[in-house]
């Protein structure tokens, strides 16, 4: 089972998928971690979160996440990156691999045919409710159609990296430049140089393998008693 998550400190959206299915058919759950100012300050609010993630990954043996990259200069960008280094480690201690889409990436995942400027939460929820057979679903928010984006997006990216059971061909145009895209400057002073932009070229920024790392916090935890 792979999870979707669009991390939020009010609103945390989550998906549960089959990584072997598609569309309507790959839906097993879906909900969203609520809090509010009577959960206490900010800091307890985050820690409240990251225990219930905790809680859904283990009690979902999950051991691939994918999520809304962090939104770069916006109103409660901090918050959001603050959120996402607590969860972090409950990613690292779990040993899972954590995929990042970007949100205009994730725009483009869910109405490819749209113009990604032109695309609102509206057109997100909307469609996300049509592959997914929900119209008439009161409680199916904007938090949760991200999230099932993310994990549809990371679910495919899955089943092309790890699972190996497609290949580049099988990708569309769109698919393929987000996960490998790569281009080679022909003029100028960059000419004959190559700019990787693809997700499979950007290990530890939007993707992270954290079965390859060893120090986990206990590690740390003992390093630092030990003098480090």
């Amino acid at each position: 089972m792979i999870a979707g998550f669009d991390p939020s400190i009010t609103h945390f959206g989550w998906v549960l998928l089959d990584e072997t299915k598609e569309g309507k058919d790959s839906l097993l759950s879906y909900g969203t971690f609520k809090t509010d100012p009577s959960d206490g300050l900010m800091v307890q609010r985050m820690i409240l979160q990251r225990e219930r993630v905790k809680k859904f990954l283990i009690e979902n043996k999950i051991k691939f996440v994918a999520m809304e990259a962090p939104y770069w200069g916006d109103f409660n960008t901090e918050l959001l990156y603050a959120l996402n280094q607590f969860i972090h480690e409950i990613f690292l201690n779990l040993d899972l691999f954590v995929f990042y889409i970007q949100p205009s990436s994730l725009k483009k995942v869910a109405c490819p045919d749209l113009n990604h400027r032109e695309i609102t939460k509206h057109h997100i929820v909307h469609q996300a409710k049509t592959e997914l057979d929900k119209h008439g679903e009161k409680k199916f928010s904007e938090h949760i159609a991200d999230a099932y984006f993310a994990g549809k997006v990371g679910r495919i990216f899955y089943n092309w990296h790890i699972a190996k059971r497609f290949t580049d061909e099988d990708l569309p145009e769109y698919l393929r430049e987000i996960f490998s895209g790569k281009h080679i400057f022909v003029k100028g002073a960059k000419k004959g140089l190559t700019e990787y932009t693809g997700i499979i070229y950007k290990e530890n920024e939007l993707f992270f393998d954290y079965t390859k790392q060893k120090r986990k916090t206990q590690t740390i935890i003992n390093e630092v008693a030990d003098g480090h």
